[in-house]
């Protein structure tokens, strides 16, 4: 058996934000993206701090939105009133069930949830999770790789076999890394990918680096422009600049938050919930 021990209360982003692991701009990016409904995969080593970084930007859904986690050892904890916890169950006995994170995916395709959050994929439960995706759930999970080509090279192999179709379902990749620097480990987030779909005469997958972190000046730094939020504007017949606009509003909040030092779960959660009802309001406040 194996016993892990948790925080009572669990990192938020603006711990992770202080801690230098992500910058304030690429939080506030990814907290956009995830209120247009793109997937999202988180990928590292053992240990790099994959589950964390999840469970922080999952805390910045709206709080009205259904959310199921499918886990094999509970670690994401939400605040949200419509959030269903699913746990993976051995069978340690003849005449016990063995409760599968397959099994739990294919259950809570029927629950009708806004957000789908694996806590970590590496079997054929990928194949499904991929599958929700493409009918119209948004996604979240973490999967042990090294950079994102590692990791489609995982995602394409045995046991998950995942067909290069399917994987640019997955909008944003996020890679994060353990690392030694001045004696002690640190967390950084060294990388945020858009995958933006196959080039269909070589069938190579066609990706943006709008984040790259920077070994000499330890920051996250904006690389290029982002892609999908230019598609989604053309899509809704809107100017980039507004969803640009809107990525420095959240990015206000977030170092609001670092100012006040609001790193407490229920804290942030508050906050999160008076910019969804006010945004106008709540900014004309912390200005």
């Amino acid at each position: 058996f194996t016993i892990r021990k948790f925080r009572k209360d669990p990192y938020t982003i603006v711990d992770l934000i202080n801690f230098g692991t992500i910058s304030s701009e690429a939080a506030a990016f990814m907290w956009l993206m995830m209120d247009l409904k793109k997937s999202t995969m988180i990928g590292g080593a053992t240990a790099a701090g994959k589950t964390t970084l999840l469970n922080a930007l999952a805390m910045l859904i709206k709080p009205e939105a259904k959310i199921i986690s499918i886990e094999e050892v509970a670690e994401i904890r939400l605040p949200h009133e419509n959030w269903v916890p699913l746990i993976a169950r051995p069978a340690v006995e003849r005449w016990v069930q063995n409760v599968t994170l397959f099994e739990l995916l294919k259950s809570a395709l029927r629950m009708r949830p806004d957000y789908i959050i694996v806590g970590e994929i590496r079997g054929k439960e990928a194949y499904t999770f991929f599958q929700s995706i493409a009918i119209g759930h948004t996604g979240m999970c973490t999967i042990h790789a090294e950079n994102v080509e590692y990791a489609i090279r995982r995602l394409e192999s045995k046991p998950m076999n995942i067909p290069r179709l399917l994987i640019p379902m997955v909008n944003l990749y996020v890679q994060i890394e353990r690392m030694v620097r001045g004696g002690q480990i640190i967390r950084r987030v060294t990388s945020v990918h858009e995958i933006l779909g196959i080039d269909l005469d070589t069938g190579e997958l066609l990706s943006n680096e709008v984040f790259s972190w920077n070994p000499v000046t330890d920051k996250l730094e904006r690389k290029n422009k982002s892609i999908i939020l230019e598609r989604v504007a053309q899509e809704k017949l809107q100017e980039e600049t507004d969803f640009l606009l809107e990525v420095d509003r959240r990015r206000k909040v977030l170092e609001y938050l670092c100012k006040k030092n609001l790193s407490r779960f229920e804290d942030v959660s508050k906050v999160i919930r008076n910019y969804y009802y006010d945004p106008e309001r709540f900014l004309m406040r912390i200005e």
